[in-house]
């Protein structure tokens, strides 16, 4: 045996049916019987179930003759599998070469084997795991010469392949069983038997296996993985095992040139010359040279392909002098576009005359990458009446099924060149995915924009085989503005802050750029509100506000009769023009809010935060922050200018402070006695020449809050009186209790854990309980009385003790302390059963039950027995009472008997052990 490895393919879309193919390389030189003798393989297939002979069908059942010394043998396999999950496919075949180097004792006693580990799922489609192209048939290799083989591997799913090394296996050829697929005994990898070092690995990314350079002759086992991966997830590995074989001989490899990797658009042609040159050997002899390509791109001499036409060509003479050449020519297509490269491995094989002299190669593996065209003349056109752009471009080259056009939006126009190979839009250029057209489209209406904005448009086109993505290279960039014809809104002020009585001052410009010829006068301005910085159910506020445009005062408005207390509002303007004498909409401005303010106290500081939704820009600008000099005065001072950038940075933190001293220093204690009240102006700017005033100046509503006290409620110490079993179960009054007390008492510390002092000024105490300590716990009560409250508190429960409580407690302001620590109090449980009683009907001692009353027994098992050992009563409960029959409810005679009994008790550990009673009855009547 010289290689081999399995391949894996689902051949049925309603059914979990694959096919499995086993190609094996064998030395006809030493193994010609043993090659003739293998004409079936065992299959297990890793569910347990199935295993199959499968018949050699290449060749006649002969196998083929591949030259080299080499025959390659084909068996083939199908099943089914019964469901989804992880499967290992193997075959193992008896037996090894002989005078294995890197192999523990008799290599020819162990058996080659190979494995296929796949993910059999429903979503994966009809996938196929890796298909090996490069037979392993290049596998001799000369002392201190440099190795190589490439298994040019494709997928023809468009999957991503990775390679590592493994260690060779071996497994029983005829038992499924017994097949596990363990490391071979005493095996080592190639590079680690000489004394001389030497490097043997594998390119993960290439798949060359290199051995530089072997140091001792004879043969050499080894193995290696291909994983397959799909979007991240490992979902098949194939293992070929092989056989290299090291001699001592007068010969250098050839080397072979292949171009760099390229990478380009669907339709190009590509046409490439391939050269390879021999190294001289030692003796100075130079060898002809045969180069020979494999790959996924090729239509196979038996007609097999993996992609569509049109397919590559690689044409070269066999046997040529060096330097010899080929030419590889490709014309690309749309059908060809994908994600992962084509591997296109090139191999160059000298020629020695003497038999003696082994053939040795080089390889190397030419990627390249089928990206699809980006969209061509891509344009945008603004349509400002109905705030739409209007987008345009060629129709597409490649009109591959189930691809789609996305469209990509962002405001501002900036400039990107991607790079050749890239592909797709970086996430780091702010676009937002608007729309997905399909692949036919010419067009698209993006509608709902804002004017005065500059639109950037790009396209991508995404391409699937309903397995992998792969996306176009991104469009040339459209650019497109919406020109304002029109008024535009410049403040929302609020002027008052009342429940009832609020007023908003509103300000908005004249048209700008309006065409007065196409749209004629009379004019007419019409305000609409919305309730709410989101508010869209718009009414209109204001009479209809005749204009002709000239310069008087039209354009302000105070909105009366508002809870501004409570309401953030929204305004438009509506501006309409005259035509054949009838009033006409133009337009609508984009809605502007008024700013709102929210005040969160904090101890010692009141936090403020503040917004608007308005078209204009607030951010990067400088916002001011006024207080109320003091409570009910009205008059506010300004204490503070604050830089902002984005939406995220309205903010400030009072701390009492005043750090704008041009209207006078006017500072604040920030105590928890009293309110402050403050309003906020925020100054923005459209950006645009043609706008005046350049600034707009806003006011919120004022609000007002209370600063938290920086001296806090501590958490009380709590403490629970506790039962003294000994003295509680002794206590005959204890008995057939219906109500159980907990009494908590509490104190309140004067400093905290940290140090800090402790508030005195408590209001209230909050009791919170559970049944245990792990259990949620609920409030069940609380003092409030007298003043200050009372520092105890009773829980009376219908059941038990049993519970766990902690304390809380609440100063004036509201402020709840953190829990106390946590006490909890269990039960005193007792149970004892006496030895004699008398069911005889006379009312005394007729029923045999716990004696000194039992409590807080939860569950108890109990069992009699009569003195041959037979079971005559049975009894699962709360709570015991046998009158002295048995289990079918007759009398038992007088005797004597012997029981069991287990007691659980209702503990506040569960786990808590069970207590096991033994003991004799003596039954009278």
């Amino acid at each position: 045996m010289r290689g081999g490895e399995i391949s894996v393919k689902r051949i049925s879309s309603s059914s979990f049916t694959y096919e499995f193919t086993l190609t094996i390389y064998c030395d006809l030189n030493t193994g010609f019987r043993a090659w003739q003798d293998q004409r079936d393989a065992s299959f297990c297939f890793g569910d347990g179930i199935g295993s199959i002979r499968a018949p050699r069908i290449n060749g006649g059942g002969n196998g083929e003759d591949i030259g080299n010394g080499i025959g390659k043998g084909i068996y083939k396999a199908i099943y089914t599998y019964s469901g989804a999950a992880d499967y290992k496919v193997t075959v193992a075949i008896s037996n090894r070469n002989q005078g294995v180097r890197n192999i523990g004792g008799a290599s020819d006693a162990v058996a080659f084997y190979v494995e296929t580990i796949f993910k059999v799922n429903p979503g994966l489609g009809l996938n196929s795991t890796p298909i090996l192209l490069n037979p392993a048939v290049d596998l001799t290799a000369v002392v201190g010469q440099k190795f190589i083989h490439n298994p040019n591997a494709i997928d023809v799913d468009g999957d991503s392949l990775a390679y590592r090394l493994t260690f060779c296996r071996r497994g029983d050829q005829d038992n499924c069983t017994d097949r596990k697929g363990d490391a071979v005994p005493g095996f080592r990898q190639p590079n680690e038997v000489a004394t001389t070092p030497s490097n043997f690995s594998i390119n993960a990314l290439t798949g060359d296996l290199i051995w530089d350079v072997p140091q001792e002759i004879g043969l050499y086992n080894c193995a290696f993985y291909v994983e397959e991966w799909r979007n991240g997830v490992l979902i098949s590995i194939t293992e070929r095992d092989m056989q290299i074989e090291v001699k001592d001989a007068d010969n250098k490899p050839p080397v072979i040139k292949i171009p760099d990797d390229i990478c380009v658009e669907a339709g190009t042609l590509i046409n490439q010359t391939i050269t390879a040159t021999d190294t001289p050997s030692n003796s100075g002899r130079v060898d002809n040279l045969t180069i020979l390509s494999t790959g996924a791109v090729y239509r196979l001499p038996d007609g097999t392909t993996f992609i569509g036409a049109p397919y590559a060509t690689f044409t070269s003479t066999a046997n040529q002098a060096s330097p010899a050449s080929g030419r590889f020519v490709w014309q690309t297509g749309c059908n060809h576009i994908r994600e992962e490269p084509y591997d296109i491995l090139f191999k160059v094989q000298d020629l020695p005359k003497s038999a003696l002299i082994p053939s040795l190669v080089d390889s190397k593996i030419w990627k390249i990458r089928i990206v699809a065209p980006r969209v061509k003349n891509l344009k945008a056109t603004g349509d400002a009446g109905n705030k739409a752009i209007t987008l345009t471009w060629d129709s597409y080259t490649c009109q591959n099924a189930g691809s789609e056009i996305v469209i990509y939006r962002k405001e501002g126009c900036t400039a990107y060149t991607p790079d050749k190979c890239a592909t797709g839009l970086p996430s780091s250029l702010g676009y937002v995915e608007v729309a997905r057209v399909p692949v036919s489209a010419t067009s698209y209406v993006d509608k709902n924009l804002k004017r005065n904005t500059d639109y950037s448009y790009r396209t991508v086109v995404v391409f699937t085989n309903g397995i992998n993505k792969a996306e176009s290279i991104v469009s040339d960039q459209a650019c497109a503005n919406l020109p304002i014809q029109m008024s535009v809104m410049t403040n929302v002020s609020v002027d008052k802050t009342d429940a009832i009585n609020g007023e908003i001052t509103v300000k908005w410009t004249r048209p700008l750029g309006l065409d007065k010829n196409a749209f004629k006068g009379p004019y007419q301005y019409r305000l609409f509100r919305a309730t709410g910085l989101n508010g869209t159910n718009f009414t209109q506020v204001s009479p209809n506000i005749d204009t002709d445009l000239s310069g008087k005062a039209d354009t302000i408005f105070v909105d009366k009769g508002l809870n501004t207390t409570a309401n953030a509002y929204s305004y438009r303007i509506a501006f309409y023009y005259t035509n054949n004498t009838a009033l006409t909409l133009l337009d609508s401005t984009d809605k502007a809010s008024s700013v709102r303010l929210s005040a969160t106290p904090d101890k010692k500081i009141v936090r403020l935060s503040w917004q608007a939704l308005v078209p204009w820009k607030n951010e990067n600008q400088v916002h001011r922050v006024y207080r109320e000099t003091r409570s009910g005065s009205g008059v506010f001072n300004r204490i503070a200018d604050v830089p902002v950038t984005s939406a995220s940075t309205f903010a400030f933190t009072d701390t009492g402070a005043d750090t704008y001293v041009a209207d006078g220093v006017a500072l604040a204690k920030m105590s928890q006695d009293s309110t402050y009240c403050y309003k906020v102006e925020t100054v923005g700017t459209y950006g645009d020449a043609r706008i005046k005033p350049d600034l707009y100046y806003n006011f919120s509503q004022i609000i007002c809050a209370t600063p938290l006290s920086d001296i806090v409620p501590c958490p009380p110490q709590l403490i629970i009186d506790m039962l003294d079993c000994d003295k509680y179960t002794k206590d005959n009054a204890n008995c057939d209790l219906t109500s159980f007390e907990n009494k908590l008492t509490w104190t309140n510390p004067d400093k905290s854990a940290s140090g800090s002092d402790c508030t005195k000024d408590i209001v209230k105490y909050t009791i919170y309980y559970a049944e245990r300590s792990d259990a949620t716990f609920t409030k069940v009560g609380e003092v409030t009385s007298p003043t200050p409250p009372l520092q105890t508190f009773t829980h009376v429960k219908n059941d038990s003790y049993l519970g766990c409580y902690y304390v809380t407690a609440t100063d004036k302001y509201g402020i709840e302390s953190a829990p106390s620590n946590t006490v909890c109090k269990d039960n005193c449980p007792s149970f004892e059963l006496p030895n004699v009683f008398t069911p005889n009907g006379d009312g005394k001692n007729d029923i045999f039950q716990a004696i000194r009353c039992p409590r807080f027994v939860q569950n108890l098992t109990f069992s009699v027995y009569n003195r041959a050992g037979q079971k005559v009563y049975d009894y699962t409960g709360p709570k015991l009472s046998w009158n002295g029959t048995d289990t079918n409810g007759k009398e038992l005679p007088v005797g004597t008997y012997f029981y069991n009994a287990e007691v659980k008790y209702l503990m506040l550990d569960p786990s808590y052990p069970t207590v096991k009673l033994k003991g004799w009855i003596e039954l009278l009547r």
